[in-house]
């Protein structure tokens, strides 16, 4: 895997109401992890990330970049494999294990950081198709 070490720190974006939803490039995020694009490929290709996709391009949100940010520190700093960091990432959430009504897991500040319903990216709407 290659990692950038010499990257100058670019500006951070004006945060706003709707930053949470903004969509990044992989090139856009490799910058922001100093990383090589290909590192973020293999992640997706192991499993660790799924970008979404919006024709051949690979996209992000802001919340898949601080599970990024989480996988590189994991890998460099605690020295785990992708596998190591596969088993870490995929232990059961509280909520799951608690079995949480909806009613607590939308009071829950981790639930709405982490386990909310996943986004999607916009795209064209589609017509409806009877039949």
């Amino acid at each position: 895997m290659c990692y950038v070490g010499s990257m100058e720190k670019s500006a951070a974006p004006a945060p706003g109401p709707s930053e949470a939803d903004r969509l990044f490039t992989i090139g856009e995020v490799a910058k922001l992890l100093k990383v090589c694009p290909a590192t973020l490929r293999i992640w997706e290709r192991k499993g660790l990330i799924q970008a979404r996709r919006l024709g051949k391009n690979r996209l992000y949100f802001a919340g898949d970049i601080d599970r990024l940010r989480t996988i590189k520190e994991l890998i460099r700093k605690s020295g785990l494999n992708i596998e190591g960091v596969k088993a870490l990432l995929n232990v059961p959430k509280c909520w799951d294990v608690k079995n949480c009504s909806p009613r607590m897991r939308n009071s829950c500040a981790y639930y709405a950081a982490y386990g909310g319903p996943p986004r999607t990216v916009p795209g064209p709407s589609r017509p409806e198709v009877s039949g």
